[in-house]
């Protein structure tokens, strides 16, 4: 986030690097989807690499690109890309012809971003739909969230957030109010299993995920989505244990099985980095179906898929 001074006032930006219209999977309705960057997890199957980093970055297309060098004479590093030299001023997509390179990431102000926002507000109002912040993780941009989704409330719309819980609740709390649905990942209940495959432990987004029926945060839609991933979580003693953890919790949300799938491993070359969580496969629908009966007594679903209960 960054504040700059407009006629003595501070205004407060926020680092987006996405905004989809047209979203039918995160949330009620048709939906926009603003995507902020940054995100304290590294879970090694993220579909969004993208997402990851706070600060702008270089994005390199290679198939578009024609060899001519102009990106390395216009870079003021020397042809910095993907180095620790480079800082992503973002010159050399400048000047490449091909559009093989751009930067991904920028600031944008809270009322732009809302005023952007509104232009889709018929599509919202004939299909019941409204406005998802997702990322990354939103919830590590609580101040800029805030003053988006008071603007929004303010307009009328119908607001969600996509949130992995990673953080404490005084960052959770105050945002409550200003939010119709919640949709929380739930990745594992094994701490040592949940910080080998993400880098964190998961206490924390435990407790949150239990508070989200307590207080301020009751009557809130809480959705939680399980990302079933082969050789991660994909096996009935850790999805039972998932499913006997919300079967406990003080309120019943849904419950949306997310399958794993591969199609991001280009994006990872894009941004220099390397996939690993490649050549895994996806599961299949008969052993999605096998592990949603794991769920008895849970409105579960497949994620775009028909419901099961």
């Amino acid at each position: 986030m960054t504040r700059t001074d407009k006629d003595g006032e501070s205004i407060l930006k926020g680092i987006l690097f996405d905004i989809q219209p047209f979203s039918v999977h995160d949330g009620p309705g048709i939906r926009t989807t603003v995507f902020l960057k940054g995100c304290n997890l590294r879970c090694y199957w993220c579909h969004n690499p993208e997402s990851q980093r706070m600060e702008p970055e270089l994005c390199f297309k290679s198939s578009l690109c024609i060899g001519c060098g102009a990106c390395a004479q216009a870079c003021p590093k020397g042809g910095a890309r993907f180095t620790e030299h480079c800082d992503a001023c973002g010159r050399c997509a400048g000047e490449c012809y091909a559009g093989a390179l751009s930067v991904t990431g920028y600031a944008l102000e809270a009322a732009g971003l809302v005023e952007r926002l509104l232009r889709d507000r018929a599509l919202f109002e004939r299909s019941g739909g409204g406005v998802t912040f997702s990322g990354g993780e939103p919830l590590l941009q609580p101040e800029f969230l805030q003053e988006a989704l008071t603007l929004c409330r303010q307009n009328g719309l119908h607001t969600a957030v996509e949130t992995a819980a990673n953080v404490p609740w005084a960052r959770i709390e105050p945002l409550l109010g200003l939010l119709d649905t919640v949709f929380c990942d739930l990745k594992a209940l094994d701490p040592e299993l949940h910080r080998r495959a993400t880098g964190c432990g998961n206490r924390t987004i435990l407790d949150n995920i239990r508070r989200l029926g307590e207080g301020r945060a009751a009557g809130r839609q809480v959705i939680l989505r399980i990302p079933v991933i082969p050789g991660f979580n994909d096996n009935e003693q850790e999805l039972s244990r998932m499913a006997d953890f919300i079967r406990a919790l003080p309120y019943s949300p849904q419950v949306e099985l997310l399958p794993f799938h591969g199609l991001c491993s280009a994006k990872y070359a894009m941004y220099g980095r390397t996939y690993a969580a490649e050549g895994l496969k996806s599961p299949g629908t008969e052993e999605l179906r096998r592990f949603s009966r794991l769920f008895s007594g849970i409105q579960i679903s497949f994620k775009g898929m028909e419901a099961f209960t």
